[in-house]
C-alpha cells in the first residue's frame, strides 16, 4: 500500500524538484555556472559542437538550445550554463596547470551525419606516434560549411600552447576546415601551419548529394551542409594538403548513380583538387573508409614526411 502510494506520489516530487531547480538557475546571472551532476555523456553526437578545446577538456553547444556544457577527457559533463559559465568552470577544475600539448596539435573532424568516433582509429595511431589530437565534434546536419567554420575558427582563436596545426578530414570536414582557413582570422597570424590529410572529399561538389536534394525532405534530414555539399565552393586549403579516396576498384563503382569509380556516395573524380600534393585510392566504401588500415597508414606517412609513401592503394 505504502509502495503504491509512493508510486503515485514520486512523479509529482520529481516534477515539482525539476521546476524549482529551473527557476533558481534561471535566477543566477547569466554567466554564473549551474547546478550539475557529473554525468556521463555520449561526447556530442548530431546536437552539439565543440567550440573549446584544451589538453581533451571540451566546451559544447548545443545546437538547438544555445546552451554550453564542459565535458572532461572521459566525456562527463563538469558544467554547463553559458559558454562563459563553461569557461570559468574549466578554469576553477584546471586552473594554470593543463597539460596542454606543445608545438603541433592535429585537428580531427568527421564527415555529415557522423560523429568523432568514426575516426578513432586514425586518432589512436596519431597519439601512438606522438602527435597530439583534439577529435572533435559538431552538429553537421544542423547547420552550413559557414557556421560549421564560425566554430572552429573560434575554437582555434582560443587555443593556448600549441605552435602549429595540422587536419585531418572524413567528406564534409574537408569543406569546413577549407572555409575556416580560407579566412583571415587571428588564429592565422599566430599558428603556423601543418599539413591536411583529407578522406573522401567532395572537393569538386557531389553529385550525389544534388540527386538525394531532389528527393522531399532530404534537405532538413541532412541540413543545410547538403547543399555545400552538391556545389563544394571553397578555396584550396593553403597548406601541403593530399587526398584519399574510396573506389570499388572496378572503374564502375558502387553507385550506379555516379559516373566512374565511386565509394558510394562520392565518385573518384570529385576527391581532386588543384594543387594536391599527394591523392591515393584504397578500396572501400565511403562510410567506413577512414577506418582502413590502408588509410590509417597513408594519414600518419603524410603527416610525417608529406607524401603517402610507397603504399599507394589498389
Amino acid at each position: 500500500m505504502r509502495n503504491a502510494r509512493l508510486s503515485r506520489i514520486l512523479p509529482s516530487v520529481v516534477a515539482s524538484l525539476a521546476i524549482l531547480l529551473s527557476l533558481g538557475c534561471a535566477a543566477l546571472a547569466p554567466d554564473a555556472p549551474r547546478p550539475n551532476l557529473a554525468w556521463p555523456t555520449s561526447g556530442g553526437q548530431q546536437f552539439w559542437t565543440d567550440v573549446f578545446w584544451s589538453a581533451d577538456w571540451r566546451i559544447q553547444e548545443n545546437a538547438f538550445t544555445g546552451h554550453c556544457r564542459l565535458l572532461d577527457p572521459r566525456s562527463i559533463r563538469r558544467a554547463w550554463g553559458s559558454r562563459a559559465a563553461c569557461r570559468a568552470a574549466h578554469r576553477a577544475l584546471c586552473g594554470q596547470g593543463v597539460d596542454e600539448p606543445d608545438e603541433h596539435l592535429v585537428i580531427l573532424l568527421h564527415g555529415l551525419g557522423r560523429t568523432r568516433d568514426s575516426l578513432a582509429d586514425i586518432d589512436r595511431a596519431l597519439t601512438q606516434a606522438g602527435f597530439a589530437t583534439a577529435r572533435l565534434s559538431y552538429a553537421s546536419t544542423r547547420a552550413g560549411v559557414a557556421a560549421h567554420a564560425d566554430r572552429l575558427t573560434n575554437l582555434l582563436d582560443a587555443l593556448t600552447g600549441v605552435e602549429r596545426v595540422s587536419f585531418v578530414t572524413h567528406s564534409l570536414g574537408a569543406l569546413v576546415v577549407r572555409e575556416s582557413l580560407a579566412r583571415r582570422a587571428a588564429w592565422g597570424d599566430r599558428l603556423a601551419l601543418g599539413r591536411l590529410v583529407m578522406i573522401a572529399p567532395p572537393s569538386r561538389g557531389s553529385a550525389m548529394a544534388r540527386a538525394l536534394l531532389q528527393v522531399p525532405g532530404t534537405a532538413v534530414l541532412l541540413g543545410p551542409s547538403a547543399r555545400d555539399c552538391a556545389r563544394a565552393a571553397f578555396p584550396p586549403p593553403p597548406l601541403p594538403f593530399a587526398t584519399i579516396a574510396a573506389v570499388r576498384g572496378d572503374g564502375r563503382g558502387w553507385n550506379p548513380i555516379l559516373v566512374g569509380d565511386d565509394d558510394g556516395i562520392v565518385a573518384e573524380h570529385e576527391t581532386h583538387l588543384r594543387g594536391e600534393d599527394d591523392w591515393m585510392a584504397v578500396r572501400g566504401v565511403h562510410t567506413f573508409v577512414m577506418q582502413d588500415p590502408d588509410t590509417v597508414g597513408a594519414t600518419l606517412r603524410f603527416l610525417e614526411h608529406g607524401a603517402f609513401g610507397p603504399e599507394r592503394g589498389p
